[in-house]
C-alpha cells in the first residue's frame, strides 16, 4: 500500500512539474497570418510586411522590444520605417523597387507574457517587369561647318562658270558669219573686176 502511495505521489509530482514547464512555453504568442504569407511567391512588389499573432502584444516605450528586418539575398533591409504595433498586430513599410528574388523575414515581439519572442520565414517576388528603356532612333548626323562651306563654295564655283559657257557659245557663230562675208566681199570684188573688163 505504502509503494502505491509512493508511485502516485511521484506520478503526480511529475505531472505537475511538467504542467509548470509547459505553462510558460505555451504562453508566448505565435504567428497567425502574414502578408505576404510564408513561401508565398508574389507577382508584385509588396508595400509592407503585416505580421498578426495569437494574443496582443506588449508595446514598450519607444517600441523598444519590437524589430523587422526584410532582407534580399544580397543582404540589403527593404524596411522603411520603424514597426507599428497595434493589438495583436506589427507592420513595417517597405522600400519601393523591390526586384524579383527572396526575401527573408526575422521578427521579434514582446509577447502578451512579457517574454520576447523572435522568428522568420521567406517570400519571394517573381515576375517584376523591369522598365524598358525607349528605342530611340539613329538620327542622320548633321553637317558641320566645314562640310556646308565646302558645299556652298561648290555651288558658288558652278555658278560662276555658267556664264564663261554661255560668254564662248558665240564665237564659232561669229567666225562663220565672218567666213560668209569675207566670200561675199570676194565674190563682189570679183564681178566688179570682169565688168570693168
Amino acid at each position: 500500500m505504502f509503494r502505491i502511495r509512493t508511485v502516485l505521489a511521484t506520478a503526480a509530482v511529475a505531472v505537475l512539474a511538467g504542467l509548470g514547464v509547459a505553462a510558460p512555453a505555451s504562453a508566448h504568442d505565435t504567428i497567425v497570418s502574414s502578408s505576404p504569407g510564408a513561401d508565398e511567391q508574389l507577382s508584385a512588389a509588396p508595400e509592407e510586411v503585416v505580421l498578426v499573432f495569437s494574443n496582443e502584444l506588449l508595446s514598450l516605450d519607444g517600441n523598444t522590444g519590437t524589430a523587422m528586418i526584410v532582407e534580399d539575398e544580397s543582404g540589403k533591409d527593404w524596411v522603411a520605417g520603424e514597426p507599428v504595433v497595434e493589438a495583436d498586430t506589427v507592420t513595417v513599410p517597405l522600400e519601393p523597387g523591390m526586384t524579383d528574388g527572396t526575401y527573408l523575414v526575422t521578427w521579434k515581439v514582446v509577447s502578451s507574457d512579457g517574454h520576447p519572442t523572435s522568428g522568420d520565414y521567406s517570400f519571394s517576388i517573381a515576375g517584376v517587369t523591369p522598365t524598358e528603356a525607349p528605342a530611340t532612333e539613329t538620327a542622320e548626323p548633321e553637317p558641320t561647318e566645314s562640310a556646308t562651306a565646302v558645299t556652298t563654295q561648290a555651288e558658288v564655283t558652278d555658278e560662276a562658270e555658267v556664264p564663261a559657257d554661255d560668254e564662248s557659245a558665240p564665237w564659232p557663230l561669229l567666225i562663220g558669219l565672218g567666213v560668209v562675208l569675207l566670200a561675199a566681199v570676194v565674190t563682189f570684188i570679183v564681178i566688179l573686176a570682169r565688168k570693168k573688163r
